[in-house]
């Protein structure tokens, strides 16, 4: 009764990282509402305006969601590597 199938788990493990998302999303909130305050860039001669004037410009926390929910997304980034690897083997063998 203790032991979890891997359906299970792998249920248990995205749950963690939702969490976790909802965790990071908090804390990219926070630190949002900090630097909005301070935050400007310059706009014409004296003029001065906010650096990120949306939350979901700072943070997209959609896509932080996707990328936890659609892991092959996350990995698509790292595919290049495999083949610079594989060539520069050739290269050395």
């Amino acid at each position: 009764m203790d032991r979890l199938t891997i359906p299970e788990y792998e249920l248990l493990m995205k749950a963690v990282e939702l969490r976790e998302a909802d965790l990071d999303y908090r804390l990219h909130m926070q630190a949002y509402l900090n630097l909005r305050v301070k935050a400007k860039k310059k706009s014409g001669r004296r003029k001065e305006k906010p650096v990120f004037t949306t939350f979901e410009k700072f943070y997209n926390r959609q896509k932080a969601i996707d990328e936890i929910m659609n892991p092959r997304k996350k990995k698509a980034r790292f595919v290049g590597i495999g083949k610079l690897l594989k060539k520069g083997g050739e290269e050395n063998g």
